[in-house]
C-alpha cells in the first residue's frame, strides 16, 4: 500500500493551527481558573438559557434596588440629624424664654431676642441641608433652594404685623399664625420648594417615601416661635417691656408645643428609615440567594481546572519543541 507523506509547508501550517488551539485552549482555562465560571455558557446550559436569564434579570434589579436603599438610608439618616437640629435650637430658646419672661429687664428681653435671631438663622440654614446636588427638604423640587433666608421671612413678617395694625403681644402672636397658615403667607413667600416626594420602589413589591418637607405642619409651628421670639430682637412693640415680656412667653410656649411634634416628625421619618433597612437585608439575602444559584449553573471545579490548565501548558510546550527540532532538520542529517 502506498504510503502518504505530509510536506514541510503543510506541517508547518499543522503545527501552527494546532499551537493556535492550545493557546485558545490556555486562554479559556486561565478565565475559568480566575473568575470560577464556564466560558462558554451555551455548551454548559445547552442552549437553555431561560435559568440563567432569569437570574441575572432578577440580579440587576435587586442591584438598582440597592442603589436606591443606599440612597434613602444616607437621605433619611440626614433628614434626621437636621430635626435633631431643629429640635435642639428649640428647645434651648423654649428654656430661655420661658425663664427669662417673667421679671424680665429691657437688656434681658433684647439679649433673649437676639439669641431668637441667631437660632432662627441656623434652623433656616439647616432646613436648606443638600445632598449632593439634591435640597433634602424641598420635596419633589430637589433642585432648588428650600426656603429664602431668615431676613426674607421676617421682613414679611414685619409688614403683616404694621398691616395688621397689631399693639399687644396676642395681636403680635395672632398675625404670626394667620400669617404661617395662610397659603399666600409662608407658603408662598419663604417656602420655595414642592409636593412631597412619591413613593419610590425599595424591593419587590416594597416602596418608601420620604414625606418630610419643610413645609410640613411640624416645621411651620417651630418656624412661629422661633420667629416670635425674633421679633423681639427686631424691636417688635419696643417701649412696652411688659408686652415684650409676654411675647417671650408666647415664644417659649409655643416653641414648647412644638417640640413634641417635630419628635413625631422624626419618629414617622425613622419608620421609613426601617422599611428601608429591613428591606435592604431582605434584597441582600435574595442577592445571595440568587448568587449561589448562577454558581451552580454556571461555576467550574477550580482544581479539575488547574489540572487541565498544566495539561494543556506541557502540550504547548511539546510543540513548541517538536517544531524547534523540525525546523532544525536538513539534508545532512540523513546521510
Amino acid at each position: 500500500m502506498p504510503s502518504m507523506t505530509v510536506g514541510d509547508m503543510a506541517k508547518s501550517l499543522l503545527l501552527s493551527r494546532q499551537g493556535v488551539n492550545l493557546k485558545t485552549a490556555m486562554q479559556k482555562l486561565s478565565t475559568e481558573a480566575t473568575t470560577g465560571l464556564v466560558t462558554d455558557q451555551t455548551e454548559r446550559l445547552r442552549g437553555n438559557y431561560v435559568p440563567i436569564a432569569g437570574i441575572e434579570t432578577s440580579l440587576t434589579q435587586l442591584e438598582a434596588y440597592h442603589t436606591v436603599t443606599s440612597e434613602t438610608q444616607v437621605i433619611a439618616s440626614v433628614m434626621q440629624t437636621v430635626l435633631g437640629t431643629i429640635n435642639d435650637q428649640s428647645s434651648a430658646l423654649s428654656s430661655a424664654m420661658l425663664a427669662g419672661a417673667s421679671g424680665a429687664s429691657t437688656l434681658q428681653i433684647n439679649a433673649l431676642g437676639n439669641a431668637a435671631v441667631h437660632r432662627l438663622d441656623t434652623v433656616m440654614a439647616a432646613l436648606n441641608t443638600r445632598f449632593g446636588e439634591r435640597s433634602l427638604f424641598a420635596g419633589q423640587s430637589t433642585d432648588a433652594v428650600t426656603v429664602a433666608s431668615a431676613e426674607t421671612m421676617m421682613t414679611a413678617l414685619e409688614t403683616a404685623i404694621s398691616n395688621a395694625g397689631a399693639i399687644s403681644s396676642a395681636d403680635v402672636e395672632a398675625t404670626v399664625n394667620t400669617w404661617f397658615d395662610d397659603p399666600a403667607g409662608y407658603a408662598a413667600t419663604v417656602y420655595q420648594g414642592g409636593d412631597i416626594l412619591e413613593p419610590v420602589p425599595v424591593g419587590p413589591d416594597q416602596t418608601a417615601q420620604i414625606d418630610v418637607t419643610a413645609k410640613d405642619p411640624a416645621i411651620i409651628q417651630t418656624l412661629k416661635g422661633l420667629a416670635l421670639g425674633a421679633l423681639l430682637g427686631r424691636g417688635a412693640l419696643a417701649g412696652n417691656d411688659t408686652a415684650r415680656a409676654d411675647l417671650a412667653k408666647r415664644a417659649g410656649e409655643s416653641l414648647a408645643g412644638s417640640q413634641s411634634i417635630i419628635v413625631q416628625l422624626g419618629a414617622r421619618l425613622g419608620t421609613t428609615e426601617a422599611t428601608v433597612e429591613n428591606t435592604a437585608t431582605r434584597n441582600d439575602a435574595e442577592k445571595d440567594v440568587l448568587q449561589t444559584a448562577r454558581l451552580n449553573l454556571l461555576s467550574v471545579d477550580p482544581y479539575e481546572t488547574a489540572a487541565k490548565y498544566q495539561e494543556t501548558q506541557g502540550q504547548l510546550q511539546t510543540l513548541y519543541a517538536l517544531t524547534a527540532r523540525a525546523s532544525r532538520l536538513s539534508l545532512v542529517d540523513f546521510l
